[in-house]
């Protein structure tokens, strides 16, 4: 760990900095702290995680969408891409910006009432499958 000074081991805030550190180095995170001092001193870890190489086999077949190899090659560069943007995305400081919420705002919704459909029996007809008071239908995803 390199070595550290006898002040650092007995500030509070470089205890508590050392402690989330070694936590969040259990989970593969590196981290930065930043310090505020206001009325109180607080400590904010700034992480990032070490993503793996993303399985676009395992994601297309998710996704039910069949690859050639050639594309499972290609896509993974660009997968990654996207996932390290998202890192960058969760390292940026959001603690001076202050939330950017339209109170003004109202809700041009109507109300939220139940209405009855009068006529069941044509809509229970057109029902292939139909076991009181539930409509079967075929399963739509699997992961067979």
């Amino acid at each position: 760990m390199g070595s550290i000074s006898r002040g650092v081991l007995t500030n509070p805030i470089w205890q508590r900095r050392l402690e989330l550190n070694e936590k969040l180095l259990k989970l593969g995170r590196r981290c930065s702290f930043t310090t505020t001092t206001t009325t109180t001193t607080t400590t904010t870890p700034r992480c990032s995680l070490e993503h793996p190489s993303p399985d676009v086999s395992r994601l297309a077949k998710t996704a039910q969408i069949s690859l050639t190899p050639s594309e499972v090659e290609e896509f993974g560069p660009k997968i990654q891409k996207v996932v390290d943007w998202f890192g960058q995305l969760q390292g940026v400081d959001l603690q001076t910006i202050e939330p950017s919420i339209r109170a003004e705002t109202e809700n041009n919704l109507r109300e939220n009432a139940p209405e009855t459909f009068e006529n069941r029996d044509a809509i229970v007809a057109a029902i292939p499958t139909y076991e009181e008071p539930f409509i079967k239908v075929p399963k739509v995803l699997s992961m067979d």
